[in-house]
Order: C-alpha cells, then structure tokens, then sequence
C-alpha cells in the first residue's frame, strides 16, 4: 500500500497548480484587452488551464471550429468565466510509453517502425521522451527535440526482452506521471502516450498513486491498443474486461484508440492529429486557497450552441490547487 505521505512528498515537489502553465506573456498578447494587473506571478499562480478534446458522440470525429463562448465551466459547482482559450498554440510534451511484454513482441518492429514514422507529425518545438515497460520500466530517453536521438532510443530499447517478460502497466504509470512532472518546458501540453496490448490488470493503489501526480502535472493519457495474436485470444478468454490503460484515460480525458499490427503508423499519427485539435481552458479559481482537497471541474458545451453533431466533452474530472511558494 502507497501511503499518503508519498501523494504529499509528491505535491511538495512540484507545487504546481493542475496544468503547470507559465503563461505571463502569452496571456498579455492574446487577451490585452482584459486589465491585467503587473503582477504577472500572482497571474500565473492564479491560472487553472485543462486540456480538453471535443467529439461528435455519433461518429467520434473530433469537433474543432469551437470559440471560447460555446463552453460553459463550473469549479466545484460554481460557474467560472473563461479566463484564457487556445487552441494548438502551446507545445506538446509527450511521454511515449511502449509495452515491450512477451505478449507485445510478436509484433515490436511493427510498433517501432510505427512510432518512428508517427514522429514526423510533430512541431518543431514539441518535446518526447521514451519509456518502456514489461515487468520493470526504463526511462530510454528524456524529453528531447532531437527527433534523430528519440528514434535511436526507440530502436534501441525495443530490441532486447531485458525488461522482462510480464505487463506491470500500473508501475510504468506511476513513474511516467512522476516523471512528467519534470517536463522542461513550462507552458507545454502533457501527454503520455501509451502504445500497449492492454492486458494489464490494475492494482489499486499504483492506479491512485499515479492519477495523483496526472491531475497534479495536467496530463492526459491516450491509449494505442495494438494486438498481437496472443493479446487477441486473451482478450477472448477473459471477455474484454482487462482493460490496464482505459481508467487512466477516462479519468484525464484522453481517448482510446485500436490499431492493427500495421495500422500503428496511420494510428499513432491519428493520434498526434487528435492532440492538435484540443482546446486549453484555463479560468481563475474563486476559493484560491491551497487546502490540499480536490476540486471536481465539469466544462461542457453552453446550452444555447445549436449543432448538427453530438458534442461531448472529454477532459479531466478536477485538480487540486497548489499555490506556488516564493
């Protein structure tokens, strides 16, 4: 069992607020005509930002052409204003997980090669880092522009089974979600992506260990379910209902994509594709008081925007407020 003490040795680290955005400048240039005052850290100290995708709920294509009035936010049960939108304006940092378990390697050059061609859908200022994970996780790479070094990694960690042979997806979470947390880039997107076969049973206390530090750093979890034809008779056997990566998503408002062995490539770049077409949210909590508790946050569509589709919302369910200390 993870005690508590682990949860606030974490938050101690970082004081962070929920999405970790040093925004001072970005905010004075999109919104100069709000009357900002010139203290700009009492500014960013006082900005909650979440990260939220937009779907039709028939057909899952994401709806991208949103403004700023079309949603409505509340925070803990009071309706916020909308202090900052943006969409595909802050850079990406992506923490790519890859399950290189027995039951993955059947297929492991079709995922490599996969994740190397998706790397070209990246901006210029977007950071990666590489994890793997089996039975024990290993940081291959840290978060790095070079897209030359990123592919070296990929290569290199995805050759050998030294990492074991089992699926501990929870363990890898818990040190991707800690280590996100140290992303360089302050006014960054954070997201894991998480390449796997999914038959991973969860334990408890890692799953609550690691959506700790998510809602702490902002992160949002996709999943890529790519299966060999071992994970597909498995998921047969046991009925669809281990699903290792899918409680980490729904509970940070990424999404859960499926992949043929070949179809990682156009997947993953689905993927990035998707990313670009989020909205940041950012709004300014009424009860600015770092009380350690958290804070449910639901953001929905105004009642009044008529559509052809079926928006539905996806984003985390709240954060915990932590007030930077000078």
């Amino acid at each position: 069992m993870i005690s508590n003490n682990r949860f606030r040795s974490s938050a101690a680290k970082t004081r962070l607020l929920a999405f970790p955005l040093i925004i001072a400048a970005l905010l004075a240039g999109a919104y100069s005509q709000e009357k900002e005052p010139i203290d700009v850290v009492k500014v960013n100290t006082d900005l909650v930002v979440f990260d939220v995708q937009v779907i039709d709920k028939k057909t899952g294509r994401v709806v991208g052409d949103l403004n700023k009035e079309d949603f409505e936010l509340s925070d803990n049960g009071v309706k916020q204003p909308i202090s900052y939108f943006s969409r595909d304006e802050l850079p990406l940092s992506i923490i790519l997980l890859l399950d290189v378990s027995a039951s993955v390697r059947p297929i492991i050059h079709d995922i490599r090669d996969g994740a190397l061609n998706a790397l070209q859908r990246l901006k210029p200022g977007d950071q990666v880092a590489v994890m793997a994970f089996s039975e024990r996780s290993q940081l291959a790479q840290d978060f790095t522009k070079d897209r030359a070094l990123v592919s070296r990694k990929i290569e290199e960690v995805t050759a050998t089974n030294r990492l074991g042979s089992g699926t501990f997806l929870g363990a890898a979470m818990e040190e991707a979600a800690l280590h996100m947390q140290t992303a360089p880039t302050p006014t960054s997107r954070r997201v894991i992506i998480v390449i796997t076969d999914n038959i991973a049973p969860s334990i408890a206390s890692q799953q609550r260990s690691a959506l700790y530090d998510l809602f702490e750093s902002g992160t949002v979890v996709y999943g890529l379910i790519v299966r060999g034809a071992f994970g597909k008779v498995f998921n047969v056997l046991s009925l669809g209902q281990i699903k290792g990566v899918n409680k980490y998503v729904e509970e940070t408002g990424g999404e859960v994509l499926g992949a043929d062995k070949k179809e990682v490539d156009a997947k993953l770049s689905e993927v990035i594709d998707r990313l670009r077409a989020r909205y940041a949210i950012g709004f300014r909590p009424s009860n600015s008081t770092d009380d350690g508790k958290f804070r449910p946050v639901v953001i929905k569509i105004a009642p009044a925007i008529k559509r052809k589709e079926k928006p539905i919302v996806l984003t985390k369910r709240g954060y915990y407020l932590r007030r930077r200390k000078d």
